[in-house]
């Protein structure tokens, strides 16, 4: 803007602009300002307004649950680019808790749009002792064998860094790493925030599956929830034909302080999605004897596995 004035013989003359008063630095504080707190919106799973559209979030697909778990979000579910944490409510729900890891992550590879594989990591003498995942079973719980990548890590610490490089390399839908016992090692705060971050980052679901870890007395971790999972008796359906998997889930812990949630759940593997059982279930817990046993197929000790990489 040219500011004008006038002279002693009524002429008018120009006088030089102003200096802005604006700092020059502004436009790159204001970047840096939208990146934090882009940063801090990621953490707490909340859409930005520089989403390319995927969805942000997934489900189970039970409206109760997933509405409970909207937290600041503004989103039902929980978000995708971040760590959770599943621990198999006792030893021998083990197979359980990985079948549920299995179906989350399969809940959010249906969002993704370029469909890409799930990642999963153990440590191969815990494979070798409890077991692989079992292609046939995949299958019946309506997962491709061909999407799931298997790496067997000499210990915990290989796999958490197998781990690490997996979502930081933004080539996986979902990466899960199995860890047994009460202290894996390398297991930490710093381990976990690492990979959270690493999972806002690229997008990537994270998932920590624990076995025969204590859920009442977890380790700390930097997960955005933290749910334990058991074996639940399914209902036989029409003419007493095998019912669907079932499972317990109870949220232990979850970023916006929500916890207590619980539900037993269904898997249809048809629809690709989790159901909250009908009442008339069976009031005692115990072993399926219909519609579990897909689940707990998805895992053998006699089987060599999916490819392993």
């Amino acid at each position: 803007m040219n500011n004008i004035d006038s002279d002693s013989g009524g002429g008018c003359r120009a006088l030089p602009d102003r200096p802005s008063t604006a700092p020059a630095a502004l436009p790159a504080k204001a970047s840096a300002l939208r990146a934090r707190l882009a940063k801090i919106l990621a953490a707490s799973g909340v859409r930005t307004a520089e989403d390319d559209g995927a969805p942000l979030h997934f489900g189970f697909g039970v409206e109760r649950i997933d509405a409970a778990l909207r937290g600041n979000a503004g989103a039902d579910g929980l978000p995708r680019a971040a760590l959770h944490e599943l621990h198999a409510e006792n030893r021998d729900d083990r197979t359980s808790a990985a079948a549920m890891a299995l179906l989350m992550a399969q809940r959010c590879r249906n969002l993704d749009q370029e469909k890409r594989p799930v990642l999963w990591i153990s440590e191969s003498s815990e494979a070798r002792r409890q077991g692989r995942l079992y292609p046939p079973g995949l299958a019946e719980l309506g997962i491709d064998p061909d999407n799931i990548l298997h790496v067997d890590a000499p210990d915990a610490i290989a796999a958490l860094r197998a781990a690490a490089d997996g979502v930081q390399s933004s080539a996986m839908a979902t990466v899960i790493i199995e860890l047994a016992g009460k202290k894996p090692r390398g297991l930490d705060l710093t381990a976990t925030r690492r990979l959270s971050l690493s999972a806002q980052k690229s997008g990537t679901l994270s998932l920590i599956l624990r076995s025969g870890s204590d859920p009442d007395n977890p380790l700390p971790t930097a997960a955005f929830s933290r749910w334990s999972v058991a074996a639940a008796p399914s209902l036989a359906l029409e003419a007493n034909a095998p019912g669907h998997p079932a499972f317990d889930i109870n949220l232990l812990r979850h970023r916006s302080g929500l916890y207590g949630l619980s539900a037993r759940l269904e898997w249809n593997r048809d629809d690709q999605v989790f159901r909250e059982q009908p009442s008339g279930q069976p009031e005692e817990k115990g072993a399926p004897d219909t519609g579990a046993v897909p689940a707990l197929a998805a895992v053998r000790t006699d089987h060599q596995g999916t490819r392993a990489a």
